[in-house]
Parts: structure tokens; sequence; C-alpha cells
């Protein structure tokens, strides 16, 4: 009597969360919790291994599920509740774009998936996953251009000073004089004023 009470005891402690379910009407009625498969495939570049990409499935905003693609890029999470998920693909030097999938308790897990960014791009049945981009983590170093290096600011005044020695090394002695005396002239006024 006491075998058969505690078995019957543990049967419905471990099958109650999952065996009761309200209708909206405060009415609880008895039902199994049914879960979906999720399944499909990346489309993965050659030079990526599949060990290098991880495919992730948040299931209601907190519970998250990772899974690693097979050799063909093909990949299934198992045990699905149905309801709004959202599928990310992880891969080294390219970037994916993230999946709003949406799995249907009314039509026996029909899976409906977008993209995140924009419900309106639909993904055909299947579920293959394309990346958008190729991440570039480092910028092109430019090639040596003379017209840039010449018009370097530090260059322009480099040859600024240059061109006026050159021309005042050239100048004759008579002209340098009078340039002086000008100079001077200048100077001997603002002596005066102060």
């Amino acid at each position: 009597m006491r075998a058969t009470f505690a078995a019957l005891w543990l049967l419905c402690v471990l099958c109650a969360p999952a065996a009761v379910a309200g209708d909206g009407n405060g009415e609880s009625q008895l039902s199994i919790a049914q879960f979906y498969p999720v399944e499909g495939s990346v489309a993965l570049p050659e030079e990526l291994k599949p060990s290098m990409v991880e495919i992730s499935l948040t299931i209601k905003g907190d519970e998250h599920k990772k899974t690693f693609p097979r050799a063909d890029g093909a990949f299934k999470f198992s045990d699905v509740p149905p309801g709004t998920h959202l599928l990310e693909v992880v891969a080294m030097g390219y970037y994916f774009p993230s999946i709003r999938v949406d799995v249907s308790a009314r039509l026996n897990g029909k899976i409906h998936a977008a993209y995140a960014e924009d419900r309106k791009k639909v993904l055909p049945p299947g579920l293959l996953i394309k990346p958008i981009k190729q991440m570039a983590y480092f910028e092109k170093r430019q090639d040596f251009n003379l017209w840039k290096f010449l018009t370097n600011p530090m260059m322009l005044m480099f040859l600024f000073t240059l061109i006026c020695i050159i021309f005042l090394s050239n100048i004759d002695p008579e002209t340098l004089k009078e340039m002086q005396q000008q100079a001077q002239q200048q100077q001997e006024p603002a002596k005066k004023k102060e």
C-alpha cells in the first residue's frame, strides 16, 4: 500500500509542472505540454570549420540553448516550446543576422522565421541562414602618395623655409643693405613713440 502511494505521489510530482495549463478563462485543464524541434542549416564559407560556428536559441528571453552545426551546416534544437524565440549564429569573421523564430502550437510546431531587425523579410521554409557580410577588423594601410606627402603641413613649412633660405642667399649685397636700412627705419619710429 505504501509503495503504491509513494509511486503515485512521485508520478504526480514529476508530471504536474508539464501537465497543467490554463485556457485563459481562469479554469485549468489537464493537457500534455508539447515541444517541437527547430531545424535548419547555416551556409558555411569554405574557410570556416563547423566547430568555429556556434548557434544559440534564446527561449522566452531567459533560457539559452546552444549547438554547433554538422559538417554540412545543418543544426537541430529538440524540445523547443511554442512561442517566439531568437536564433543567433556566431562565427569568427562573419556577421549573421538575428532570426526571430515563431513556433506555432496550433499548427503542430510549424516554424515561421523572419529577420529580427526587419520582420517583413521572411526566411523560406528550411531555415537556411547565410552570412550578411565578412567582418573587416583591420583597415588596409594606405599606399605611399607623393602628393599627400608634399601637402603635409610639416612638409609645407619645411619647403617654405628652404625656399626662403635659397632666395635670401642669392640676393645681391646692395639689395640686402637696402632691406636692412628699411627695417631699421621702421623700428626707429616705434622706439620714438615709446
